[in-house]
C-alpha cells in the first residue's frame, strides 16, 4: 500500500516516465502505442490525485478537496476507455483495438452519464459501497486515501469498471495472458485489502497504488514480447526475416 503521500507522488512521477517510453516505442503503430502510453497515464493521474488528496482528507465539500473529489468520478468513469484498449492492443485479432475503444467509449460514456443523473436512482436499493447515492469526498481510510463518490446506479459504474480492468481482456482472440494478468492483478489490488486489511471497498479501489508498478510495467515496451499473442509476433517475425532476406539478394 502507498502509506503517504510521498510515495503516490513517486509512483506517479515513475508512471509519466513510463508513459513517454511506451509512446516512443517506434516497433509499434502510433495508435497501438499511444492506447498503451494512455493507459500508463491513466494510472499515473490517480496517483497524482491521492497525493494532493492527503493534506485535505476528510474535508468535504471545500475546496481542493471538493475540486479532487468531483474529478476522480470523471477519473474512475474512464478507466474502462483507458484500460479496454490497451489490454487489445496484444491481442492476434487485428481489430480488437478498434473494437476495445469503441466498447470502452460507450462503457465511460454511460459511467459519466450516471454522474449527473439524479443520486437516488439505484439498483434494488442495494447498500452502496464506494459509489452510489453518497456524498462525493476523499477521507483518510486505515491506511490510504479512500473514495467516496456520488452518482446513478453506482453497483453498474463500480462492477462495469471492474470488467474493464480485469475481464475485458478475454473478449479478444489470443489474448489470455495478459487477460489472466491483470485479472490476477486486479482481483489482488480491491480484494485482497479488504480480505486481509480491513478496508472499506473505496480505500480498497485507491490501493491499486501497491500494485501499479506490475500493473503499468506490463504495457511498457520491454513485456510486450511476453504478452503479446504468439501468433502476432510469430508473423511479425517472419515478415521482418522476409524483408531482410530480400533486401540482401
Amino acid at each position: 500500500m502507498c502509506f503517504n503521500a510521498t510515495m503516490s507522488l513517486s509512483l506517479g512521477v515513475i508512471g509519466l516516465v513510463a508513459a513517454g517510453i511506451t509512446v516512443m516505442d517506434k516497433e509499434e503503430p502510433v495508435w497501438v502505442r499511444t492506447a498503451r502510453a494512455y493507459a500508463i497515464f491513466h494510472f499515473s493521474l490517480m496517483e497524482f490525485i491521492q497525493y494532493f488528496a492527503y493534506p485535505v482528507a476528510n474535508q468535504c465539500g471545500y475546496g481542493t478537496n471538493l475540486w479532487l473529489s468531483e474529478f476522480s468520478t470523471y477519473h474512475i468513469s474512464l478507466q474502462a476507455f483507458a484500460i479496454m484498449p490497451a489490454l487489445a492492443t496484444y491481442s492476434s485479432d487485428r481489430l480488437a483495438l478498434k473494437r476495445a475503444t469503441v466498447l470502452g467509449v460507450l462503457l465511460s460514456g454511460s459511467f459519466l452519464l450516471c454522474n449527473f443523473l439524479p443520486q437516488h436512482w439505484q439498483f434494488f436499493n442495494i447498500p452502496q459501497n464506494f459509489i452510489g447515492d453518497l456524498v462525493t469526498c476523499l477521507t483518510m481510510g486505515r491506511y490510504h486515501i479512500a473514495y467516496s463518490i456520488g452518482s446513478a446506479y453506482g453497483e453498474w459504474v463500480m462492477y462495469g469498471s471492474l470488467f474493464a480492468l480485469a475481464l475485458s481482456g478475454y473478449l479478444w482472440k489470443g489474448n489470455k495472458r495478459m487477460a489472466h494478468y491483470h485479472c490476477v492483478t486486479a482481483m489482488l489490488a480491491l480484494y485482497v485489502p479488504q480480505l486481509f486489511f480491513g478496508t472499506t471497498t473505496g480505500e480498497a479501489a485507491a490501493i491499486y497504488c501497491l500494485y501499479s508498478i506490475p500493473i503499468t510495467g506490463s504495457f511498457m515496451p520491454l513485456f510486450k514480447k511476453f504478452f503479446m499473442a504468439p501468433s502476432v509476433y510469430t508473423v511479425e517475425a517472419d515478415s521482418r526475416l522476409k524483408s531482410v532476406l530480400e533486401t540482401d539478394r
